[in-house]
C-alpha cells in the first residue's frame, strides 16, 4: 500500500522484532502496565491464566482507542482497515464516532475456532462483539468464498464483501534464495517441502503417514519440514526413527529464509485433512507456486481453485494418506512434469497473488467506501484473482 502513495500508520499489540525496517510508523498499543498488572491480578498463584487473558484482551480497546484518538488529532485519517481479532471494538468504535470507514478483514470465524480448538471462558462476550464488528464495518475482506458463506449465515447478507485470496510477497520470491546449510545433504533426494504451523488441521499426520508409504516405492524421498507448532515431537520422532538421511525438521525459520528451503525442494504439500469446514486461503500454496514448485494438496475449500489438477500440481481427497503419497510418487517419476507443472505455478501466482495486486483489490474496497456516492443496491461478492 506504501508502494501505491498510501500513508499508514499501524497499531498492534505485538509490534515484532522488525518494526524499525518498515517504512511507516508503527504504535504499541499492548504495553499499559495497569492492564498488565489487573491481568495479573486475576491469575491466582498457580491458578488458570484464561479469564486474564480474555480480560486483558478486551481492556486493550481503551489503548487503541487513545492511540487511534491521538492519530487523529495529529492527522486526520481518511479510513480505518482492521484485521479482525477476538475482542475488538475500537475500530468501529472510532470509525462511527468520527465518521470514517472502517474496512474489516477478517481471516477466520475466531469465537468459533477459539472454543474449538482451545478455550473460551466469556464466549457470549466474545459472540456478541464478533456480530457487532461484522455488521458495523462498511466492507469486509474475506480471503475465500467459504468464509464469505460464514459472513452471510452469521450477520446475512452484505453489500459490501470482497473476496481477496491471500498474496506473498513478490520481492522475497523474485530474487535468487540463498540455500540453508542443510542443502548439501539434500542433493540427488527427492525433497518433499511443507511449510507452515505443525497443527492437527494442517494434516501432519497424514503427511506423516504418506511419507512412509512412500519410502517403498520412492527410496530417495526425503521429508522437508519448515515450521514449530503442537505437533513438531511427532515430525521429530519419525525423523530419528527414519534417519536424517530421510527427515529434516527445520523447525522454525525467519520468513526470509522460507524461499531458500523452497529452493532445495522438487515438490511440496498442503495436506489438509478432512475437515467439517475449510475456510482457509493457504499462504503457504501461492508461496510455493511463487517458489516453481508443483503443488500437491487436498481438494477442500479454495484449494481446487488454487491447483489446477494436472496442470500445476495434484489434488487428492483430504486426509487420504494412500492418494497423497501415490500422487508424490507419480511425480517423481517424472522430472520434466514437475518442471512443467512449477513454471505454470509460478506464473499465476505472480500474475494474481502477489502483494501488488492483493493492495490494487483492497485499495479499490477502501475508495468505494470512501466515495459515499455508490447508490444501495443488493450485496456484491467478488472474488480478486480467480
Amino acid at each position: 500500500m506504501t508502494d501505491r502513495g498510501h500513508e499508514l500508520t499501524l497499531l498492534t499489540a505485538r509490534p515484532g522484532e522488525r518494526t524499525g525496517s518498515h517504512r511507516w510508523p508503527v504504535v504499541d498499543v499492548g504495553y499499559d502496565r495497569s492492564l498488565k498488572e489487573l491481568k495479573r491480578a486475576m491469575t491466582p498463584a498457580g491458578g488458570d491464566p484464561q479469564l486474564g487473558r480474555e480480560t486483558h484482551a478486551m481492556m486493550l480497546n481503551l489503548r487503541a482507542s487513545e492511540a487511534l484518538e491521538e492519530l487523529e488529532r495529529r492527522v486526520p485519517l481518511d479510513a480505518v482497515y482492521e484485521r479482525y481479532s477476538l475482542w475488538s471494538w475500537a475500530g468501529l468504535r472510532f470509525a462511527r464516532r468520527h465518521r470514517k470507514p472502517l474496512i474489516l478483514e477478517v481471516n477466520a470465524p475466531l469465537v468459533r475456532e477459539a472454543a474449538e480448538w482451545r478455550r473460551l471462558e466469556l464466549a457470549p462476550v466474545a459472540s456478541a462483539v464478533e456480530r457487532q464488528v461484522l455488521r458495523g464495518a462498511d466492507a469486509v475482506i474475506v480471503p475465500s468464498r467459504e468464509l464469505a458463506d460464514w459472513l452471510t449465515d452469521e450477520v446475512g447478507r452484505r453489500r459490501h464483501t470482497r473476496v481477496i485470496p491471500n498474496g506473498f510477497d513478490e520481492q522475497l520470491f523474485r530474487r535468487p534464495a540463498p540455500l540453508p546449510i542443510a542443502a548439501g545433504r539434500l542433493r540427488g533426494r527427492y525433497v518433499i517441502a511443507f511449510v507452515g504451523s505443525l497443527k492437527p488441521w494442517h494434516g501432519i499426520e497424514v503427511l506423516l503417514s504418506a511419507f512412509e508409504r512412500l519410502l517403498s516405492q520412492v527410496p530417495e524421498a526425503h521429508l522437508l519440514v519448515v515450521g514449530d507448532g503442537p505437533l513438531r515431537q511427532q515430525v521429530e520422532a519419525v525423523g530419528r526413527r527414519l534417519g536424517e538421511e530421510r527427515v529434516t525438521a527445520a523447525g522454525a525459520v525467519d520468513h526470509s529464509r522460507v524461499p531458500g528451503w523452497l529452493a532445495c525442494a522438487d515438490v511440496a504439500v498442503a495436506p489438509y485433512p478432512r475437515l467439517d469446514s475449510f475456510y482457509f486461503s493457504p499462504l503457504k500454496v501461492v508461496e510455493y507456486q511463487a517458489a516453481g514448485l508443483p503443488v500437491v494438496a487436498s481438494r477442500c475449500g479454495q484449494l481446487d481453485r488454487l491447483v489446477a489438477d494436472g496442470d500445476t500440481g495434484r489434488l487428492v481427497p483430504p486426509g487420504d494418506a494412500d492418494s497423497l503419497a501415490g500422487a508424490l510418487a507419480e511425480l517423481s517419476r517424472d522430472p520434466a512434469l514437475r518442471r512443467r507443472m512449477g513454471s505454470r505455478g509460478r506464473r499465476r501466482a505472480f500474475r494474481c497473488s502477489g502483494w501488488s495486486a492483493v493492495a490494487a483489490h483492497t485499495e479499490a474496497v477502501i475508495e468505494r467506501c470512501l466515495d459515499r456516492r455508490e447508490p444501495d443496491g443488493e450485496a456484491v461478492l467478488v472474488e480478486a484473482g480467480a
